[in-house]
């Protein structure tokens, strides 16, 4: 039970990860030129 837990919020949570630092990304170049 717990690995199936793991394994959806890995699934969840790689994404969500990404999009925000993607996202924290380009603000800095909006911010930085």
């Amino acid at each position: 039970m717990t690995a199936r837990i793991a394994g959806a919020w890995a699934l969840v949570g790689i994404p969500l990860a990404y999009g925000i630092f993607e996202t924290v990304r380009r603000a800095s170049n909006l911010f930085t030129g």
